[in-house]
């Protein structure tokens, strides 16, 4: 959104025959061809330049602007992008677009009408990418408060708030779809010793070992959740109670192999309390669906833990 409206009004300011916003990829610094106009814009679009190479690799590397009157007078210009487009370029402005102090997209401004592209041109554009740059850092901004928001702090697995928001999201899918949905409650068994004996920074380093465990165990397409304290769950969309027992099974196999606090030298082994409901096998709506899959693993608890209920046991 923010590079769109950087483009158009890019336009506005500066006319030329020929445009081009690059993305810097971040792993290898490469620069895709994200954005294109004028000749050969089709066949540009999603190609790779290297990192450092022609004008565009060299403003990304750099983070300054370049203005070339005479590209072809430039050893960094690339003749062979005009040789594909069948373009030819005379003059270039190129600008990094920083976000954080990062050149994270370049923008490439090719054959102004009229004349070649001067300092002014150079000042008109560097004011709005300024704006650019400040919109893209807010933008990052927000993503992050918003990940925060949905995201537990100590397990980095989504929070009680978004199991209840993608719970409502899930059963209305059900709802339009007639499809099953099934939820997964589980709580590590005799947690609390481990807090009592060896201090609550080891009781949250089990904690962030079981979460990594969970992403491991569960399929692709499931939401593993920490819903409070030591109190896990699993939403698996689209699924029947007996592929939420197969998922728990898994799950509570990985927790009884794994050795937890190794690295603290302790070797400890821990097992799980497990709860399982179905939608709508147990339950119509997501209160009840939640209460269900609690009440279940306090049931597996209750008689012993180390062992999966489900709902219809109740």
């Amino acid at each position: 959104m923010v590079f769109r409206a950087l483009i158009n009004r890019a336009r506005v300011l500066v006319r030329c025959r020929a445009w081009s916003l690059f993305v810097v990829d971040p792993t290898t610094r490469d620069l895709v061809f994200d954005m294109v106009g004028g000749p050969g814009a089709r066949m540009l679009k999603g190609l790779r330049i290297l990192a450092g190479h022609g004008i565009v690799g060299w403003v990304a590397s750099h983070g300054k602007a370049a203005v070339v009157r005479d590209a072809r007078t430039d050893r960094r210009f690339m003749q062979e992008i005009d040789e594909a487009t069948g373009l030819r370029t005379r003059s270039v402005l190129c600008l990094p677009i920083l976000s954080k102090g990062k050149t994270v997209a370049v923008l490439e401004m090719l054959n102004k009408i009229g004349t070649p592209f001067t300092r002014h041109d150079l000042q008109l554009l560097s004011r709005l990418i300024g704006q650019a740059s400040l919109a893209l850092e807010r933008a990052s901004l927000i993503e992050q408060v918003a990940s925060l928001i949905i995201t537990d702090e100590l397990t980095g697995l989504f929070n009680a708030r978004y199991l209840d928001e993608a719970l409502e999201r899930e059963i209305r899918r059900c709802h339009r779809y007639r499809s099953t949905l099934a939820l997964i409650f589980l709580d590590l068994d005799h947690f609390k010793e481990i807090n009592t004996l060896h201090g609550h920074p080891l009781g949250s380093r089990c904690l962030t070992e079981l979460a990594e465990i969970m992403r491991q165990s569960v399929r692709d397409v499931d939401i593993p959740v920490r819903y409070g304290g030591d109190e896990f769950a699993v939403i698996l969309p689209e699924s029947s109670v007996e592929t939420a027992r197969m998922v728990a099974e898994r799950l509570a196999t990985a927790i009884h192999t794994h050795v937890f606090l190794q690295e603290a030298g302790l070797k400890t082994q821990l097992a799980a309390s497990i709860g399982i409901a179905g939608f709508p096998d147990h339950a119509k709506t997501k209160q009840e669906l939640i209460l269900k899959a609690d009440a279940a693993m306090y049931r597996s608890k209750g008689t012993g833990g180390d062992r999966i209920s489900l709902a219809d046991q109740l």
